[in-house]
Protein backbone atom coordinates (compact mmCIF):
# COMPACT_ATOMS: atom_id res chain seq x y z
CA UNK A 1 0.00 0.00 0.00
CA UNK A 2 1.36 3.39 -0.99
CA UNK A 3 2.31 5.66 1.90
CA UNK A 4 0.77 9.15 1.84
CA UNK A 5 2.36 12.44 2.87
CA UNK A 6 0.38 13.94 5.75
CA UNK A 7 -0.28 17.65 5.69
CA UNK A 8 1.10 19.84 8.47
CA UNK A 9 -1.53 20.10 11.21
CA UNK A 10 0.03 23.21 12.73
CA UNK A 11 0.59 26.72 11.37
CA UNK A 12 4.39 27.08 11.04
CA UNK A 13 4.12 30.86 11.44
CA UNK A 14 2.51 30.41 14.88
CA UNK A 15 5.44 28.51 16.39
CA UNK A 16 7.73 30.48 18.67
CA UNK A 17 11.42 30.54 17.82
CA UNK A 18 11.14 28.11 14.89
CA UNK A 19 11.60 29.38 11.35
CA UNK A 20 8.47 28.79 9.26
CA UNK A 21 10.59 28.37 6.14
CA UNK A 22 12.82 25.83 7.88
CA UNK A 23 9.83 23.86 9.13
CA UNK A 24 8.15 23.84 5.71
CA UNK A 25 11.41 22.75 4.07
CA UNK A 26 11.85 20.04 6.69
CA UNK A 27 8.32 18.78 6.04
CA UNK A 28 8.62 18.89 2.26
CA UNK A 29 12.17 17.60 1.82
CA UNK A 30 13.09 15.47 4.84
CA UNK A 31 9.69 14.00 5.60
CA UNK A 32 8.28 14.10 2.07
CA UNK A 33 11.51 12.63 0.74
CA UNK A 34 11.28 9.74 3.20
CA UNK A 35 7.72 8.94 2.10
CA UNK A 36 8.66 9.02 -1.59
CA UNK A 37 11.75 6.89 -0.92
CA UNK A 38 9.67 4.34 0.98
CA UNK A 39 7.19 4.04 -1.87
CA UNK A 40 10.01 3.61 -4.39
CA UNK A 41 11.64 0.89 -2.29
CA UNK A 42 8.36 -0.96 -1.85
CA UNK A 43 7.74 -0.80 -5.60
CA UNK A 44 11.11 -2.47 -6.17
CA UNK A 45 10.33 -5.11 -3.56
CA UNK A 46 6.96 -5.83 -5.17
CA UNK A 47 8.67 -6.42 -8.52
CA UNK A 48 11.44 -8.56 -7.05
CA UNK A 49 11.42 -12.33 -7.48
CA UNK A 50 12.42 -13.09 -3.90
CA UNK A 51 12.94 -16.78 -4.65
CA UNK A 52 15.78 -16.10 -7.09
CA UNK A 53 17.08 -12.66 -6.05
CA UNK A 54 20.56 -12.53 -4.49
CA UNK A 55 20.39 -12.35 -0.71
CA UNK A 56 22.34 -9.08 -0.58
CA UNK A 57 19.79 -7.40 -2.88
CA UNK A 58 16.80 -8.50 -0.82
CA UNK A 59 18.54 -7.66 2.45
CA UNK A 60 19.57 -4.25 1.14
CA UNK A 61 16.05 -3.36 0.04
CA UNK A 62 14.52 -4.55 3.32
CA UNK A 63 17.10 -2.58 5.31
CA UNK A 64 16.37 0.58 3.32
CA UNK A 65 12.63 -0.03 3.69
CA UNK A 66 13.07 -0.08 7.47
CA UNK A 67 15.14 3.11 7.39
CA UNK A 68 12.61 4.97 5.24
CA UNK A 69 9.58 3.68 7.19
CA UNK A 70 11.12 4.74 10.51
CA UNK A 71 12.06 8.11 9.10
CA UNK A 72 8.50 8.64 7.86
CA UNK A 73 6.90 7.66 11.17
CA UNK A 74 9.31 9.61 13.37
CA UNK A 75 8.85 12.75 11.28
CA UNK A 76 5.07 12.38 11.60
CA UNK A 77 5.42 12.14 15.39
CA UNK A 78 7.75 15.15 15.40
CA UNK A 79 5.29 17.39 13.55
CA UNK A 80 2.34 16.04 15.59
CA UNK A 81 4.15 17.07 18.78
CA UNK A 82 4.21 20.77 17.85
CA UNK A 83 1.58 23.42 18.46
CA UNK A 84 1.44 23.71 22.25
CA UNK A 85 3.03 26.04 24.76
CA UNK A 86 5.70 23.51 25.77
CA UNK A 87 4.65 23.51 29.42
CA UNK A 88 0.95 22.90 30.08
CA UNK A 89 0.17 19.22 30.64
CA UNK A 90 -2.48 17.19 32.43
CA UNK A 91 -1.66 16.13 36.02
CA UNK A 92 -1.60 12.48 34.89
CA UNK A 93 1.09 13.28 32.30
CA UNK A 94 3.15 15.11 34.92
CA UNK A 95 2.74 12.13 37.24
CA UNK A 96 4.02 9.76 34.55
CA UNK A 97 7.15 11.88 34.14
CA UNK A 98 7.58 12.20 37.90
CA UNK A 99 7.31 8.44 38.35
CA UNK A 100 9.81 7.67 35.58
CA UNK A 101 12.35 10.49 35.98
CA UNK A 102 11.87 11.82 39.51
CA UNK A 103 10.38 15.09 38.28
CA UNK A 104 9.20 16.85 35.14
CA UNK A 105 12.20 19.18 35.44
CA UNK A 106 14.60 16.22 35.48
CA UNK A 107 12.96 14.77 32.38
CA UNK A 108 13.09 18.11 30.57
CA UNK A 109 16.76 18.64 31.42
CA UNK A 110 17.75 15.18 30.20
CA UNK A 111 15.64 15.32 27.04
CA UNK A 112 16.98 18.73 26.03
CA UNK A 113 20.59 17.80 26.85
CA UNK A 114 20.33 14.67 24.71
CA UNK A 115 18.94 16.72 21.83
CA UNK A 116 21.73 19.27 22.07
CA UNK A 117 24.30 16.47 22.19
CA UNK A 118 23.23 15.56 18.64
CA UNK A 119 24.72 18.82 17.37
CA UNK A 120 26.96 18.25 14.36
CA UNK A 121 25.32 14.93 13.56
CA UNK A 122 21.82 13.61 13.09
CA UNK A 123 19.37 11.58 15.11
CA UNK A 124 16.36 11.60 17.38
CA UNK A 125 15.58 11.75 21.07
CA UNK A 126 12.34 9.89 21.76
CA UNK A 127 10.18 9.96 24.88
CA UNK A 128 9.26 6.28 24.78
CA UNK A 129 6.83 4.16 26.78
CA UNK A 130 8.27 0.81 27.91
CA UNK A 131 5.29 -1.57 28.36
CA UNK A 132 7.41 -4.19 30.12
CA UNK A 133 7.81 -2.04 33.22
CA UNK A 134 5.24 0.70 32.66
CA UNK A 135 7.84 3.46 32.55
CA UNK A 136 8.88 6.25 30.23
CA UNK A 137 12.47 6.60 29.02
CA UNK A 138 14.37 9.05 26.85
CA UNK A 139 15.73 6.93 24.02
CA UNK A 140 18.53 7.88 21.63
CA UNK A 141 18.07 6.93 18.00
CA UNK A 142 20.56 7.51 15.18
CA UNK A 143 19.92 9.12 11.79
CA UNK A 144 16.91 10.36 9.83
CA UNK A 145 16.71 14.01 10.74
CA UNK A 146 18.11 17.44 10.00
CA UNK A 147 21.52 18.52 11.26
CA UNK A 148 20.27 21.51 13.25
CA UNK A 149 20.45 19.95 16.70
CA UNK A 150 22.01 22.97 18.36
CA UNK A 151 20.85 24.52 21.60
CA UNK A 152 18.63 27.22 20.08
CA UNK A 153 16.70 24.76 17.91
CA UNK A 154 16.17 22.29 20.75
CA UNK A 155 14.99 25.01 23.14
CA UNK A 156 12.57 26.31 20.51
CA UNK A 157 11.15 22.83 19.99
CA UNK A 158 10.68 22.38 23.74
CA UNK A 159 8.77 25.67 23.88
CA UNK A 160 6.25 24.41 21.29
CA UNK A 161 5.51 20.88 22.53
CA UNK A 162 1.81 20.01 22.40
CA UNK A 163 1.43 18.06 25.64
CA UNK A 164 -2.24 17.26 24.98
CA UNK A 165 -1.20 15.23 21.93
CA UNK A 166 1.69 13.62 23.79
CA UNK A 167 -0.67 12.60 26.59
CA UNK A 168 -3.13 11.01 24.17
CA UNK A 169 -0.37 8.86 22.67
CA UNK A 170 0.93 7.94 26.13
CA UNK A 171 -2.57 6.98 27.32
CA UNK A 172 -3.11 4.83 24.24
CA UNK A 173 0.19 3.02 24.79
CA UNK A 174 -0.57 2.33 28.47
CA UNK A 175 -4.07 1.07 27.64
CA UNK A 176 -2.74 -1.36 25.05
CA UNK A 177 -0.03 -2.71 27.33
CA UNK A 178 -2.22 -3.13 30.42
CA UNK A 179 -5.65 -4.15 29.22
CA UNK A 180 -5.12 -7.85 29.96
CA UNK A 181 -4.51 -7.07 33.65
CA UNK A 182 -7.83 -5.41 34.49
CA UNK A 183 -10.28 -6.84 37.03
CA UNK A 184 -13.93 -6.16 37.79
CA UNK A 185 -15.50 -5.05 41.06
CA UNK A 186 -16.44 -8.62 41.93
CA UNK A 187 -12.85 -9.85 41.74
CA UNK A 188 -11.27 -8.12 44.73
CA UNK A 189 -11.76 -10.90 47.28
CA UNK A 190 -8.46 -11.88 48.92
CA UNK A 191 -6.45 -9.23 47.11
CA UNK A 192 -4.15 -6.69 48.74
CA UNK A 193 -5.78 -3.42 47.71
CA UNK A 194 -3.87 -0.19 47.09
CA UNK A 195 -5.40 3.20 46.39
CA UNK A 196 -2.98 4.85 43.92
CA UNK A 197 -4.80 8.07 43.17
CA UNK A 198 -2.42 10.96 42.60
CA UNK A 199 -1.32 12.59 45.85
CA UNK A 200 -3.26 15.78 45.07
CA UNK A 201 -6.43 13.83 44.32
CA UNK A 202 -6.10 11.68 47.42
CA UNK A 203 -5.64 14.75 49.62
CA UNK A 204 -9.06 16.01 48.48
CA UNK A 205 -10.77 12.63 48.85
CA UNK A 206 -12.81 11.68 51.92
CA UNK A 207 -13.17 7.93 51.33
CA UNK A 208 -11.55 4.85 49.83
CA UNK A 209 -12.55 1.30 49.01
CA UNK A 210 -12.77 -0.81 52.20
CA UNK A 211 -9.49 -2.51 53.05
CA UNK A 212 -7.40 -0.31 50.79
CA UNK A 213 -4.37 1.75 51.81
CA UNK A 214 -2.95 4.66 49.84
CA UNK A 215 0.39 4.45 48.06
CA UNK A 216 2.02 7.18 45.97
CA UNK A 217 1.93 6.16 42.27
CA UNK A 218 4.95 8.39 41.64
CA UNK A 219 7.08 6.36 44.07
CA UNK A 220 6.37 2.72 43.21
CA UNK A 221 10.02 1.75 43.57
CA UNK A 222 10.05 3.05 47.14
CA UNK A 223 7.11 1.00 48.41
CA UNK A 224 6.93 -2.06 46.14
CA UNK A 225 9.48 -3.86 48.35
CA UNK A 226 6.94 -3.73 51.18
CA UNK A 227 4.43 -5.85 49.26
CA UNK A 228 4.31 -9.40 50.72
CA UNK A 229 5.87 -12.05 48.51
CA UNK A 230 3.18 -13.92 46.60
CA UNK A 231 0.46 -11.36 47.32
CA UNK A 232 -2.20 -10.77 44.71
CA UNK A 233 -2.40 -7.00 44.38
CA UNK A 234 -5.12 -4.82 42.90
CA UNK A 235 -4.56 -1.09 42.49
CA UNK A 236 -7.13 1.54 41.65
CA UNK A 237 -7.09 5.20 40.66
CA UNK A 238 -10.02 7.53 39.99
CA UNK A 239 -11.33 6.15 36.70
CA UNK A 240 -9.20 3.10 35.96
CA UNK A 241 -7.19 4.92 33.33
CA UNK A 242 -3.43 5.27 32.97
CA UNK A 243 -2.52 6.02 36.60
CA UNK A 244 -3.77 2.69 37.93
CA UNK A 245 -2.80 0.83 34.77
CA UNK A 246 0.78 2.14 34.70
CA UNK A 247 1.19 1.47 38.42
CA UNK A 248 0.10 -2.15 37.90
CA UNK A 249 2.63 -2.49 35.07
CA UNK A 250 5.42 -1.09 37.24
CA UNK A 251 4.56 -3.52 40.03
CA UNK A 252 4.45 -6.45 37.61
CA UNK A 253 7.95 -5.54 36.43
CA UNK A 254 9.03 -6.09 40.06
CA UNK A 255 7.59 -9.61 40.04
CA UNK A 256 4.36 -8.66 41.83
CA UNK A 257 1.09 -10.13 40.54
CA UNK A 258 -0.59 -6.75 40.24
CA UNK A 259 -3.79 -5.87 38.41
CA UNK A 260 -5.87 -2.69 38.14
CA UNK A 261 -9.54 -2.12 38.94
CA UNK A 262 -11.55 -1.28 35.84
CA UNK A 263 -13.57 1.89 36.35
CA UNK A 264 -11.53 2.88 39.41
CA UNK A 265 -13.15 4.20 42.56
CA UNK A 266 -15.49 6.34 40.47
CA UNK A 267 -17.03 3.21 38.97
CA UNK A 268 -17.13 1.62 42.43
CA UNK A 269 -19.11 4.60 43.79
CA UNK A 270 -21.44 4.63 40.77
CA UNK A 271 -22.30 0.99 41.46
CA UNK A 272 -23.37 1.93 45.00
CA UNK A 273 -20.69 -0.17 46.67
CA UNK A 274 -19.57 0.54 50.25
CA UNK A 275 -16.83 3.04 51.07
CA UNK A 276 -14.49 3.48 54.01
CA UNK A 277 -13.78 6.88 55.56
CA UNK A 278 -10.25 8.09 54.92
CA UNK A 279 -8.12 8.09 58.05
CA UNK A 280 -4.95 9.43 56.49
CA UNK A 281 -2.14 8.28 54.28
CA UNK A 282 1.34 6.79 54.78
CA UNK A 283 4.26 9.15 55.16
Amino acid sequence: MEAKIQELAVDPAALRGLSANLLLSHHRNNYGGAVKRLNAIRAQLAALDVATAPGFKLNGLKREELVAANSMRLHELYFASLGGDGTTMTPAMALALDASFGSVARWRAEFAAMGKALGGGSGWVLLTFMPGDGSLVNAWCADHTHSLAGGVYVDAFMANVDWAGVYERYQSAVDGASDAFGVGQEELSGATLFDVRRAGMFEKADALIPGASWRDPAAVAAWSAEVPVGAEVVVYCVYGHEVGRATALRLRSQGIAARFLRGGIDGWKAAGRPLQAKAGRPD
